[in-house]
């Protein structure tokens, strides 16, 4: 299929996993140079608002979950309530890495980052293997393909060479840990 909307969501999920061994290597960082540590936890945390949240969980929210919910023979309602509500946890996560840097608590902070991050790479897991695949299975080519129009017209709104930095950002963050 030349336009898929799974294969730009899994695309998006191949990004944001990028993040793993970043956050990995900030461990303790802050006993050596607390500025950098604040620096690059508050660049990923705009990566996720923007990317993640913004690009990624807009798509599945305003698009491929009505697409899915509204389909005849969907029947798992719950499946997406949690995926929604993963949804909203992991905007719960970003305050509270903001709030403990705030608090000068690096150590939870890194804490909450951390455990955001496995949470996001469960949850990236279970759409791959479970969402994703329902959505290829009830959905048709055409509305496949009017998903990923709109999954387009998104990133139109929200700046598709914005998207293109975001992703960049990543790289150059990894640079520097």
């Amino acid at each position: 299929m030349e336009h898929n909307p799974i294969q730009t969501m899994l695309d998006e999920h191949e990004v944001i996993c990028k993040t793993e061994p970043i956050i990995d290597n900030l461990d303790k960082l802050w006993e050596k140079d607390v500025a950098t540590y604040i620096e690059l936890v508050n660049q990923l945390i705009g990566f996720f608002r923007e990317y993640a949240d913004g690009h990624h969980h807009r798509k599945e929210e305003e698009v491929l979950f009505p697409a899915i919910k509204n389909h005849p023979d969907f029947v798992l309602e719950e499946l997406i309530d949690e995926f929604e509500q993963h949804h909203e946890d992991f905007r719960d996560y970003t305050k509270e890495i903001e709030e403990a840097i705030a608090d000068d608590d690096f150590e939870k902070s890194y804490k909450e980052l951390k455990n955001y991050l496995q949470d996001l790479l469960d949850h990236i897991g279970a759409e791959n293997d479970e969402l994703f695949v329902l959505a290829e299975s009830l959905l048709d080519e055409d509305e496949l393909e009017t998903v990923f129009f709109k999954f387009k017209d998104i990133d139109m709104e929200l700046g598709e060479d914005r998207k293109a930095e975001l992703e960049q950002s990543i790289e150059t963050i990894a640079n520097q840990v």
